[in-house]
């Protein structure tokens, strides 16, 4: 899975994560907050596992917004996979 699949889909599961907070909030849904805490794990999993350099595979860190243009690592660009 390429970088941009990978920021899209952790930004997607950081979306739906906080929907659940939100409506298990507002309706008192214990299973609404359980997805919540399902959601989180899913997302850690995905991040350390995923969000990688695909030239020596370290984690890149926390960064998702835009992206970061080279591995604080080995100093590759990341936009050209």
């Amino acid at each position: 899975m390429k970088l941009q699949q990978t920021r899209k889909l952790l930004l997607a599961l950081l979306i739906a994560l906080a929907l659940s907070l939100l409506l298990a909030a507002l309706l008192g849904s214990l299973l609404l907050g359980l997805l919540a805490v399902a959601l989180l794990l899913a997302f850690i999993a995905c991040a350390f596992s995923r969000w990688r350099c695909p030239h020596c595979g370290e984690f890149l860190g926390w960064n998702l917004g835009k992206g970061i243009p080279f591995c604080p690592y080995c100093h590759q660009r990341l936009d050209k996979e």
